[in-house]
């Protein structure tokens, strides 16, 4: 199938807002639509993710995810149907820790094939501190989980949305904007 021109600069525009919008659109959404609408837009927001993914041959999400999520989702929907609708931000932050875990197991990490991005020729002490930062990563998304989790299982849809659609981005940022910074200087200090 052939795709237009512009439509590998426009798909992770709209995945991206996509994801950043879904925790607002479950909040506003729940009190006046059945779950199953907003979890038909969780599984189309991993088919966004997906299509930008096989158009550009690279992503951060696994692709056994974009199977995995949609059937946990399911699943979901037939026991508790509420619960499915807030399930898919941990559930990425799931896929994602196992990402990073996979990456450990079998070099080069994520970390260190977003560094060499920039930085080709990576000082091996450059490439031990991502190693860390991978590690780091993982636990971070692990624990983004279990918080997304606890919050939409024993909080309200406030408190889910607050952390899913705010807080948890912000420290995205702050982990990230840290994480360049530190990394800048392990590879100045390497090659001097």
């Amino acid at each position: 199938m052939r795709y237009p021109a512009r439509l590998p600069d426009v798909l992770p525009i709209m995945a991206g807002i996509a994801t950043v919008l879904y925790p607002f659109l479950v909040y506003f959404g729940l009190p006046h639509l059945p779950p199953g609408p907003l979890v038909a837009v969780a599984v189309g927001i991993g088919a966004l993710h997906l299509l930008r993914r096989r158009r550009s041959g690279r992503g951060v999400i696994p692709r056994w995810s974009f199977v995995a999520i949609p059937c946990v989702l399911l699943a979901l929907l037939a026991l508790r149907p509420v619960l499915a609708a807030q399930a898919y931000p941990p559930l990425v932050s799931l896929s994602l820790a196992a990402t990073f875990a996979w990456s450990l197991a079998h070099p080069p990490t994520a970390i260190e094939r977003i560094a060499r991005l920039t930085t080709p020729d990576l000082p091996p002490k450059a490439v031990a501190y991502t190693r860390t930062v991978t590690k780091i990563w993982m636990i971070f998304f692990l624990v983004n989980a279990t918080i997304a989790s606890i919050c939409a299982v024993w909080f309200t849809l406030w408190i889910w949305t607050l952390w899913t659609g705010l807080v948890s981005y912000v420290l995205i940022g702050v982990l990230i904007l840290g994480e360049v910074v530190v990394r800048r200087r392990v590879v100045y200090r390497a090659t001097t």
